[in-house]
């Protein structure tokens, strides 16, 4: 979906939990930093087609097992993936 000129598209994103095993305090705020920042990052591109529709929810996302050692921003990056694909968010056309 194209915005109409002057008026700005806008997604909006409410995670109400995210259990994060083995995170210390700072890797669990740098995660949020990343996740924020991706999702920010997914929601202005123009490269993907949001579903079209007020709202979607997910009761529970599995964004699989980490490599050992894997940095939070790592993480962050998984679960923008497999949240885009849980909402049917995409590379694709745009509808008009």
């Amino acid at each position: 979906m194209t915005p109409q000129a002057g008026v700005p598209r806008a997604v909006h994103f409410d995670i109400g939990r995210v259990t994060l095993h083995g995170y210390s305090p700072g890797q669990r705020a740098r995660f949020v930093s990343s996740l924020r920042a991706r999702l920010a990052g997914l929601a202005a591109s123009d490269g993907l087609s949001w579903p079209s529709g007020a709202s979607r929810r997910i009761g529970q996302l599995d964004a699989g097992v980490l490599r050992p050692g894997a940095p939070p921003e790592e993480a962050a990056e998984r679960i923008a993936a497999s949240l885009l694909t849980a909402i049917g968010a995409g590379p694709g056309e745009r509808d008009d």
